[in-house]
């Protein structure tokens, strides 16, 4: 989740004109490559089990019955925070106006990741999991992970080895479809085996060899086609990378610190529907500080910021559901109250 808010709190900012913090954006972004598939190959080590055995249609209405939740309240969110920006600057009335006309301008942008593009994870997760949901009870699981690696193929067609990639268009949505369900099903394979028979060195071998891999693919194609290095995130490098990733991630045991550091991961699904708020009211104008101190210190506020009004959300969210249960109105707690 911080190398998420670290990549995200670099695109607001943007590119920058210094060389030296060029080459410190560009080892960030090919570090980071790792970890949305992480996030996808944790919910397929999660889930996926369930989903190949008879439990496969309610484990997956449930599991997108609740992303449904916090993409329609992180949407909410936004609109109303983006509404009260636009009410602020030019009034209630102009300001709707301006508001409607910004979300018909881009229909498709709205149905694929609503009022902030980081949304997309979720749409993206909850297709993958109803695909998954279809598929895995009618099929064995080598299958499974054959077929999604055959869509991550055609993704890297169709996206980043194709001559002439326009970030601006809405292919992305269509490579991101095609390559996500794979990661899924590499979760997957970690799922069944429980027992976790990889060796710590061979996730440290996956890493190194998916980063030489990544970064090699990142100067081929910027060379051979012309595309920015930071519009390639999905690649063939990406795949043994976040595979090593996953294996160190998942390894049986865990230290002092991991459990500690564990603890948090209650936090995390707000933390990454919120932490863009907290990057786009905390970025100054440019030139109003030093670049450098910028790109330090915006991260770490927002992880901050993210994390203690998560962690704030949550009791409040423990306490009103204790405060429920706790209430002796209901027939059934009467009852059992007496002698």
């Amino acid at each position: 989740m911080l190398v998420i808010i670290v990549g995200h709190s670099e695109l607001l900012i943007g590119v920058s004109r210094v060389d030296h913090i060029q080459v410190w954006q560009l080892t960030l972004n090919i570090v980071g490559r790792a970890a949305v598939p992480l996030f996808l190959l944790l919910a397929g080590e999660h889930l996926g089990p369930r989903l190949a055995r008879d439990r496969a249609p309610g484990a997956a209405r449930s599991y997108v019955r609740h992303l449904a939740i916090l993409y329609a309240a992180a949407c909410l969110f936004y609109w109303i925070t983006d509404l009260a920006k636009l009410a602020r600057s030019r009034g209630l009335g102009a300001g709707f106006a301006a508001f409607i006309e910004r979300q018909a301008a881009d229909p498709i942008g709205l149905l694929m990741h609503g009022p902030r593009q980081h949304l997309w994870f979720l749409v993206v997760l909850m297709a993958v999991v109803l695909a998954a949901g279809v598929a895995l009870p009618r099929m064995r699981v080598r299958w499974f992970v054959l077929g999604t690696a055959v869509l991550y193929g055609i993704g890297l067609a169709v996206g980043p080895y194709a001559p002439a990639l326009d970030p601006a268009s809405h292919s992305w949505w269509v490579q991101l479809l095609l390559q996500a369900p794979l990661f899924f099903a590499i979760g997957l394979v970690f799922g069944v085996d429980r027992e976790g028979r990889w060796r710590p060195w061979t996730g440290f071998a996956l890493i190194g060899v998916g980063l030489v891999v990544h970064a090699l693919e990142v100067r081929v194609i910027g060379e051979t086609f012309g595309t920015s290095p930071f519009d390639l995130a999905m690649l063939v490098g990406t795949v043994l990378y976040a595979t090593g990733v996953g294996m160190l991630a998942l390894r049986p045991g865990a230290s002092r610190v991991e459990r500690w550091v564990g603890r948090l991961a209650l936090y995390v699904p707000i933390v990454y529907l919120s932490h863009v708020f907290f990057i786009e009211i905390l970025r100054p104008r440019r030139g109003q500080f030093p670049e450098a101190v910028i790109r330090v210190v915006l991260p770490i506020l927002a992880a901050v910021l993210s994390f203690a009004s998560a962690a704030i959300l949550a009791r409040l969210w423990t306490r009103a559901r204790r405060g429920r249960r706790d209430r002796p109105d209901a027939p059934l707690a009467s009852t059992a109250a007496a002698p």
